[in-house]
């Protein structure tokens, strides 16, 4: 159940941009709008608040569902409450909606690489390599993935 404090929390968030120019992005910092939800969810993941992160990227998703950052956020609050299947689900639907943003790849190759998928974690680091040689971390991720020696199946 959506508390009356989340409601009204998410509801001056989204006032303060028109719906369609908020953005909020995998690699972005604090924005406005949607944004703002996001970011809020984040720290409420960081205050171990689960349930508020839930409720607040939730709202952020029924406001912006085409964000593909909206589903980042999402894809977190599902892992860190180990809902692994739901975060798969949300980081796959992110990398849907924005296919050339490596930072959403990269995301996606750290929950698998966290999960035990090296394999598609690695995969995941070799498309993002493609659209971003030069992305932040990208090299050393591919070589811890590199040196693992018991990868697991996919």
């Amino acid at each position: 159940m959506i508390t009356l404090a989340v409601i009204l929390f998410a509801a001056q968030a989204a006032v303060q941009e028109p719906y369609g120019l908020e953005r909020c992005s995998a690699e972005d910092g604090p924005e406005v709008g949607v944004g703002i939800l996001c970011d809020r969810a984040r720290l409420a993941l960081e205050a171990r608040e689960l349930s508020v992160a839930d409720e607040i990227s939730e709202i952020a998703a029924r406001l912006a569902p085409s964000h593909p950052g909206v589903w980042v956020v999402r894809a977190e609050v599902a892992q860190n409450g180990r809902r692994v299947d739901e975060a798969r689900r949300h980081y796959e639907k992110a990398a849907e909606l924005e296919p050339s943003n490596p930072a959403i790849l990269v995301e996606m190759g750290d929950f698998e690489a966290e999960e035990g998928n090296v394999r598609g974690a690695a995969v995941l680091y070799e498309k993002a390599a493609e659209l971003d040689p030069g992305f932040p971390g990208l090299a050393e991720r591919l070589e811890a993935i590199g040196d693992d020696p018991a990868p697991s199946e996919i």
